[in-house]
């Protein structure tokens, strides 16, 4: 199988887990949410270009969109969406908006940092330092949106790029 076709079956990958995250978020629940994926190119004036995708190459540049709605009678507190970031592609720093909360470096997604993530690395000389992590080391994507009025939307854009191999 070619390098093209394997990040054709991670972005299938991806959109079935972020279906699926996503609707963790509807199941018995008042929120909607909407899934948008695009390329990110640059014109010949040198302005971004955002192109809706299902398709991509080792190099690329892909945006996420996800819009959240309450679609309930009351206003809903302390939403904490999360987006995946499967192998083969990688976070790209400080392109979350609003800014994230926390992310994990796990792909389960079961414990949660606050940003940035660091960690404790033993020199060879036997001091221990702290590292931040990098962000292409980052699985899951998790905002807190603290809340969200009747009929009221928000959407939250992520960057990440299909690794080369």
């Amino acid at each position: 199988m070619d390098y093209t076709m394997k990040c054709k079956i991670l972005f299938i990958s991806l959109i079935i887990m972020s279906i699926s995250a996503l609707s963790f978020a509807q199941d018995g629940g008042p929120v909607s949410s909407v899934l948008a994926v695009y390329k990110i190119t640059v014109d010949a004036q040198g302005n971004e270009v955002a192109t809706e995708t299902t398709e991509v190459t080792p190099g690329d540049l892909l945006e996420y969109r996800v819009t959240y709605t309450n679609n309930d009678a009351g206003p809903i507190t302390n939403l904490l969406p999360m987006l995946p970031v499967p192998t083969g592609m990688a976070y790209v720093k400080d392109s979350a908006q609003p800014a994230l909360e926390t992310a994990s470096l796990s792909s389960t997604g079961t414990e949660f940092l606050p940003l940035p993530i660091t960690r404790q690395v033993r020199q060879p000389d036997g001091t221990v330092t702290t590292v931040e992590v990098p962000v292409r080391e980052y699985r899951r994507l998790r905002w807190m949106i603290d809340s969200l009025d009747v009929g009221e939307s928000v959407i939250l854009v992520a960057r990440v790029t299909v690794n080369d191999k």
